[in-house]
């Protein structure tokens, strides 16, 4: 899909209320339990593990530390972004906005414990602002709520979200956008789409972006450590050996140590951010 080297796959969130944030993400953004156990539960769409909840006896707001900006799940349609919509506005649901951004349409709000949640719709490819230099630009400007309000489905039972439904982008919380720009891009092999000072837009192959950083938290948060309430890490999917193989070896010369088990590695970089990689040969 858009010619990339991987996908993304589940965001994992250290959580202080197991329970209460179970619901939330079962209740509010539709998604199921795929499996649980006492210290841990996967929700996500059909066989699609799309959030994984783990409980952390740590105390802490996710707001003080570097990690999360934002997970960003990705419906199939307009209509299915219209469906939520219309699931959040008419239960009351809080949001915190809603924007078209050129390539997307998005809705923004957060979990019961502060984490970040984007849900979208991609626009047609051939309708985005592409430059010849491959960057993507994007806008911010206010969502058409009436129109995307208009075009949900009025809910006769519990709310789902859509078969098909993704991970789409990952949106993290640093302490210098621009080093952390040029990290990502060299280890992940990914391209810088668009820029600002205090942010970048990453991806791989033709996509507007996989991962995005900002430092708009501050200088001042605390590195994340292993525990801290807030993202425990964030899954990188790759389909093909050689380029599973190639990131590891891009990740070992840039100087990180990477922790290995058969198809599963992972690195941590200098804000403690965790990223998990995966091989899945289907």
């Amino acid at each position: 899909m858009y010619n990339s080297q991987f996908e993304l796959g589940p965001v994992a969130l250290n959580v202080r209320n197991l329970d209460l944030q179970s619901l939330f993400y079962q209740q509010v953004l539709g998604l199921q339990v795929l499996s649980q156990s006492p210290n841990q539960i996967d929700l996500g769409v059909g066989q699609t593990a799309l959030v994984r909840l783990i409980q952390t006896e740590q105390k802490g707001e996710v707001s003080h530390s570097y990690g999360l900006y934002h997970l960003a799940l990705v419906l199939p349609s307009r209509e299915d972004l219209g469906t939520i919509f219309r699931h959040f506005i008419d239960n009351k649901v809080p949001l915190q906005g809603a924007s078209d951004h050129g390539y997307s349409e998005a809705i923004y709000l957060a979990d019961t414990e502060g984490n970040g949640i984007e849900i979208y719709r991609d626009l047609p490819q051939d309708t985005w602002d592409v430059r010849p230099d491959g960057r993507i630009v994007g806008k911010t400007e206010p969502m058409d709520a009436e129109a995307v309000y208009a075009l949900g489905k009025k809910a006769d039972a519990a709310y789902q979200m859509p078969a098909g439904s993704r991970m789409g982008h990952v949106h993290l919380s640093v302490r210098e956008s621009a080093a952390s720009s040029r990290f990502y891009q060299e280890v992940l092999a990914m391209e810088d789409k668009f820029s600002v000072p205090s942010a970048s837009w990453l991806a791989s192959g033709d996509y507007h972006h996989h991962l995005a950083v900002n430092e708009w938290g501050g200088k001042n948060l605390e590195t994340r450590q292993e525990g801290m309430p807030g993202l425990a890490y964030y899954t990188v999917i790759y389909s093909q050996t050689d380029t599973f193989k190639a990131t590891l070896e891009r990740a070992s010369a840039a100087g990180l140590t990477v922790q290995q088990i058969d198809k599963t590695a992972a690195f941590v970089d200098v804000d403690g951010i965790r990223t998990q990689l995966l091989l899945s040969e289907d």
